[in-house]
């Protein structure tokens, strides 16, 4: 597993009040395990990261890249350290309210964990706490699969027109062994479950980890857990 980029379909929202956005932010950030310091990504060369508790310096700069924005909103990319050199556990978030998007990437999570599913659900559960009104969330894992850099969605998922599970998925409805006795975890989340097809570090290259996931989509299809785009 190179990557896992954790995507969620978060409720839009234009942010007009800065200050309460970015106080939202870092409650969030806070309840990410493992990570206890954030910088905000820069917007121009020569600019550096800054960290996250440095309130006044970096509303200023999510403040210039709204103004830089097609659409002027609260957004904001960040690390959790202050190079974006691609090293085992770096985290990348890139934050969209006024898109309804959220992408959070973690690089290597099996070179910091022999078993990352605990960690990666709990970045998951995190984002769901504070994003009540999310309506799905997925971790599609990147790998090396017969020679090219793939992704889950696009090489493994049973049907490309529909949302996925992969490794685990966020459904916006409580479920139960009893509905899909293959899964591996069932996790409570704030409005539905995580559900989560493999404990342990999903390999696109285990014939069986793509199965059971693939056998596991095909029954929350029937459910309507995963619906057509």
């Amino acid at each position: 597993m190179i990557s896992v980029v954790l995507r969620f379909q978060i409720a839009k929202h234009h942010h007009t009040d800065y200050e309460a956005a970015y106080l939202q932010l870092v409650e969030m950030l806070q309840r990410f395990p493992g990570s206890d310091t954030w910088y905000c990504e820069v917007n121009a060369p020569g600019q550096v990261p800054l960290r996250l508790d440095d309130a006044p310096a970096v509303l200023h700069r999510l403040r210039v890249r709204a103004e830089l924005a097609p659409v002027r909103t609260f957004s904001a990319s960040l690390l959790n350290r202050p190079t974006g050199q691609r090293l085992p556990g770096l985290i990348n978030i890139d934050y969209s309210p006024g898109v309804g998007a959220m992408t959070v990437v973690v690089n290597r999570p099996a070179d910091v964990q022999a078993n990352p599913t605990r960690w990666i659900a709990g970045i998951m559960l995190a984002v769901l706490e504070s994003e009540l009104g999310t309506r799905y969330a997925f971790a599609d894992v990147y790998d090396r699969l017969n020679g090219r850099f793939v992704n889950y969605h696009d090489a493994c998922a049973s049907y490309p027109g529909r949302h996925c599970l992969g490794w685990m998925a966020y459904v916006r409805r409580a479920v139960n062994a009893a509905e899909l006795p293959q899964a591996a975890l069932i996790l409570p989340a704030p409005g539905g479950s995580i559900v989560v097809s493999v404990d342990g570090a999903f390999k696109l290259a285990d014939k069986k980890h793509v199965r059971v996931a693939n056998v596991l989509e095909m029954r929350m299809y029937e459910l309507g857990l995963l619906p057509v785009f």
